[in-house]
């Protein structure tokens, strides 16, 4: 059993002629001896040969960059954010608040939490300011990537 399991774990490196070859000795002399493992071996194989037979058509540069572009997309992208931030934010200020209001921790330690992700927000709004701040004159704005 515990051969069968080894076996199991290196048949896909068998297939792929990414064993050894004492790895390769090993797993063939238990597929001779194993008709379970063999069995297994054989419907992998007929899998991998129906997995070469599908084509995949990748879409252009083209396609792709329209994609990027279209209003759906780029709503998308401004909406998930828009959640993500703001949902970090709620549970930011949920946990600030419980904390706070809490009357069992020292009042050193709720400063010392709730100065956190307060520098952790004046920090990010100071970059993103920089940023906005410094695009009209990013040399590298204009280049495609």
């Amino acid at each position: 059993m515990q051969d069968c399991e080894k076996c199991r774990q290196l048949l896909m490196g068998l297939m792929d002629d990414e064993l050894t070859s004492e790895e390769s000795t090993v797993v063939n002399d238990h597929l001779i001896r194993c008709a379970a493992c063999r069995e297994e071996y054989e419907g992998l194989r007929v899998s991998c040969g129906k997995l070469e037979r599908v084509s995949f058509v990748e879409p252009t540069d083209e396609v792709l960059r329209e994609l990027w572009r279209s209003p759906y997309s780029s709503l998308a992208r401004s909406a998930g954010l828009v959640l993500v931030l703001g949902g970090y934010a709620g549970l930011i200020g949920y946990g600030l608040y419980e904390f706070l209001t809490a009357g069992r921790e020292a009042l050193f330690v709720k400063v010392a939490v709730a100065a956190i992700p307060l520098g952790f927000g004046i920090l990010l709004v100071s970059v993103i300011r920089e940023r906005l701040r410094t695009y009209k004159v990013d040399p590298y704005k204009e280049v495609q990537r």
